[in-house]
């Protein structure tokens, strides 16, 4: 369903989850941020605004993939990424059940996911098969795809509506809690499973040596798998799980993300391309100032320096750059020349 490049120019869209923070904003609460990154601000500053769009990373993908978004249910992220994970289409209805740790925190609950928890794929399988064979006289479907990723399917669809993972790492779960009809039932399912997961033995080898123990699963993104639609673009340069499941599903050829701008360039061959440059998402959402800097300036000098002289001298036409809770960007060769366009720091756009 994409589109091939017939010798046309090079025009590239930009997704860059965590560029300017969480919802909360951690560039702006964080003055130690605020260090000068001239590409990165100079083509902000020159680019024009697409359009008024503040929203998740998970939203913003489908969107960019042409896939209609209905605000009043939850995105069927379960049903897209399983189909990467476990290759296997069906119209089943699946949530994603995925293993997370709560941290009491005077009278909060944090949660904190596998970047932290680092579970083995054995250690998923034996504690998801626990958690089947307790509600096998229910009906459930458990798969432990990968160990970050697990799939649940239920025998009869909840209504209910769930919020992202990726929101809610790093923040009290108490606010994000399953809501709807069967909300209140969904809660007592969340509490019922963690007194299980409590004594699991996997936990306490876990607890022995260190570990965080997986003491909560967080169900979010249910849905049937949504009708693919045309894209325009001739690759997608993508590590990252939802927008490459979003392109096998849409038949887009796929690639690694190349280790730099110039090492793109250099495999670009024309046509329209989207990078997704995921790397900075976890050091926003867990507020690791130093990690978030470190790839802030890493995507300075491998990214935005060698693209803004690819747009300078015509090597590619235009580039449309795209994050969470912000407008879209777009900047061609000749916006690169607007000199009069003051630089601004990067927490202004928030």
């Amino acid at each position: 369903m994409s589109a091939t490049a017939n010798g046309s120019a090079t025009r590239l869209k930009l997704l860059i989850p965590g560029l300017l923070g969480t919802e909360s904003g951690i560039i702006r609460t964080n003055a130690a941020l605020r260090s000068s990154l001239p590409s990165l601000e100079t083509a902000l500053s020159r680019s024009d605004r697409l359009g008024n769009a503040r929203t998740d990373f998970e939203t913003l993908a489908f969107e960019l993939f042409n896939i209609k978004v209905d605000a009043s249910k939850d995105l069927p992220v379960a049903a897209v990424t399983r189909v990467l994970d476990m290759g296997v289409v069906d119209n089943g209805w699946w949530l994603r059940a995925d293993p997370v740790h709560l941290r009491p925190d005077h009278d909060r609950l944090l949660l904190a996911d596998d970047a932290l928890l680092q579970l083995t794929q054995a250690e998923a399988d034996q504690l998801a098969a626990e958690l089947v064979e307790a509600y096998a006289t229910d009906g459930w479907i458990l798969k432990a795809a990968r160990p970050d990723r697990w799939y649940l399917k239920p025998p009869a669809i909840p209504q209910i509506r769930t919020a992202p993972l990726p929101l809610v790492v790093g923040h009290n779960v108490h606010d994000y809690l399953p809501q709807g009809n069967d909300g209140k039932a969904w809660c007592t399912i969340l509490n019922e499973i963690q007194i299980l997961l409590h004594t699991a033995s996997i936990n306490v080898d876990r607890e022995q040596r260190g570990a965080l123990p997986i003491n909560s699963l967080w169900f979010w993104g249910g849905g049937k798998l949504p009708e693919p639609q045309r894209v325009s673009w001739d690759r997608v340069w993508t590590d990252e799980p939802v927008s490459l499941a979003l392109a096998r599903l849409s038949q887009t050829p796929t690639g690694p993300v190349p280790a730099s701008a110039e090492e793109w360039l250099s495999a670009a061959t024309g046509g329209e391309h989207l990078v997704v440059l995921a790397g900075m998402r976890p050091s926003a959402q867990y507020g690791d100032v130093d990690s978030w800097r470190e790839l802030a300036q890493e995507l300075e000098e491998q990214w935005m320096t060698p693209l803004l002289s690819a747009l300078k001298r015509g090597t590619v036409q235009d580039i449309m750059l795209y994050t969470e809770f912000a407008p879209g960007f777009t900047i061609s060769g000749k916006h690169s020349r607007r000199w009069w366009r003051r630089r601004r720091p990067l927490a202004s756009y928030r």
